[in-house]
């Protein structure tokens, strides 16, 4: 889930060259680092692609010997946006046409790293010092919040909430802070707190959500100017709600068709589910490409997302949001039947180097799978009767691809006899050529088929016990005689 898809805000210095002066901008923000500890290091400046929550640069500069460097950015409206140089300077801020502030190095003593001064400086002090206490609610006396009981995570929650109204509580009085920015960190403040209790509700029985968690998470806070202004939290949102209360909802609903009946008919489910809730057309936007995204992220580019994909293009309103969908269909287009499959590699058990490649003139059932993963070790007892209905036949290979980081787990597993046979090897890389990122592998297990020829059948397979996989894997064996002749 490593996109990038929006397109970058246009951000310029002004010149006047007329006088020979430099002048700013109404729509200009300002921001000048000095920071000795960074010296020589590149500063970026961002925002959060509210669908995939990448980053996207809006411009960086390259600190000085001294620490010292000025970046600015065109903006038309206030927007959060996040600083950082990969190492010690990391904070979110909030910034508005017409801000220009500094981002130094605190006093010695100061419980926090960073300090602001200049006309912006005090709301993203606040908001910097809320970003360090948040991070400290995510465990409440030594446990991770969503492994609370459910009166201990209310307490942490209900304190979490006093201690941002007695953050901003310092800024209402304080003429340097506009009541649209004011209103902008309260906005924050209240998704996080949502987003809080999102997280902890996250795969829980309902009878173990208390009650006013459980009435904030089953419907969606629309929040027009939260989702127009950047709101991390607030995509966050977006991805839980669709995962949650629409596709598992939908999973829930028709628990009575088959897996294959559904799969056909559920993008359009979800349109019907979403359309429903009748959305402002912002938020209505969102939710859409939120989880069109979603689906083809994890069911590839089947035909009815393909058509859907084309009607948002078409519908939605933002450019960005066009963007996501644009990139989701050239990303998948190249992974399509009949396309060249990517060459990957890995280990097996025995140290020896092993490339898709190697298998060229044999049809390739790939099973992409970890010892960590239930799913896909539940599935073994299903392969392996796939498997004994093809045995004799060389003509297929059945490759078993561990996406592990513990080798040594993989190995007690596969030299244990607890997998299929067939040939085993382990690529748990997060390189570019790693098959998890080839393949833009969301979930396991994954299932891949491949032809002889080394072109792609299909990038979603059928999975071992869906009753489909021997009829796929004869039609593969079908068509390459057909190619003989």
């Amino acid at each position: 889930m490593r996109y990038n898809f929006y397109l970058p805000l246009l951000f310029s210095t002004v010149l006047i060259g007329m006088t020979g002066c430099e002048k700013k901008s109404k729509n200009t923000v300002k921001i000048s680092f000095n920071f000795p500890k960074a010296a020589g290091d590149t500063v970026k400046v961002g925002r959060t692609n509210m669908i995939s929550l990448a980053s996207i640069e809006l411009a960086k500069v390259l600190l000085d010997s001294a620490g010292k460097g000025v970046v600015e950015v065109m903006v038309k409206e206030p927007f959060f946006a996040h600083i950082n140089n990969g190492k010690n300077i990391t904070a979110g801020i909030l910034i508005a046409p017409g801000d220009e502030f500094q981002i130094l190095s605190a006093e010695p003593g100061a419980k926090l790293p960073l300090r602001f001064e200049g006309n912006a400086a005090a709301i993203n002090q606040v908001y910097y010092e809320a970003q360090q206490f948040t991070s400290a609610f995510n465990k409440w006396n030594d446990t991770y919040s969503f492994q609370l009981e459910g009166n201990e995570f209310l307490k942490a929650r209900d304190s979490l909430q006093r201690s941002y109204d007695q953050l901003l509580s310092n800024l209402k009085t304080n003429p340097e802070v506009s009541a649209e920015k004011l209103d902008l960190l309260k906005r924050h403040a209240a998704m996080h707190v949502i987003f809080y209790q999102y997280n902890f509700a996250a795969g829980k029985d309902s009878a173990e959500i208390p009650q006013s968690v459980r009435e904030v998470v089953q419907k969606f806070p629309v929040d027009t100017i939260a989702l127009k202004a950047g709101v991390f939290d607030y995509g966050l949102i977006g991805s839980f709600f669709y995962r949650d209360e629409i596709s598992n909802a939908i999973y829930e609903e028709h628990d009575e068709l088959q897996s294959d009946t559904l799969e056909a008919i559920f993008p359009a489910l979800v349109e019907k589910k979403i359309k429903a809730g009748n959305y402002p057309k912002s938020v209505e936007d969102f939710l859409r490409v939120k989880s069109v995204n979603g689906q083809i992220g994890l069911n590839g580019l089947t035909p009815n997302l393909h058509k859907l994909a084309k009607t948002l293009e078409k519908e939605v309103l933002s450019q960005d949001y066009k963007s996501v969908i644009l990139e989701d269909v050239a990303r998948w287009e190249k992974l399509g039947p009949g396309k060249p499959a990517p060459d990957f590699s890995g280990i097996t058990t025995d140290g020896k180097q092993l490339a898709l490649s190697d298998l060229r003139g044999k049809i390739v059932y790939v099973d992409i799978w970890a010892t960590w993963c239930g799913p896909c070790v539940g599935a073994f007892p299903d392969s392996k009767k796939v498997q004994a209905e093809f045995k004799g036949d060389d003509r297929i290979a059945f490759l078993y691809v561990s996406v592990d980081r513990d080798t040594l787990a993989w190995k007690k597993m596969v030299i244990g006899g607890k997998v299929p046979a067939g040939l085993h090897m382990l690529d748990g890389s997060d390189k570019p050529e790693s098959i998890w990122n080839l393949y833009h592998v969301w979930g396991i297990p994954r299932y891949l088929l491949i032809d002889e020829r080394g072109r792609i059948v299909s990038n979603h397979a059928a999975h071992p016990s869906s009753g489909n996989a021997h009829g796929e894997l004869q039609r593969a064996l079908a068509a390459s005689s057909l190619m003989e002749k």
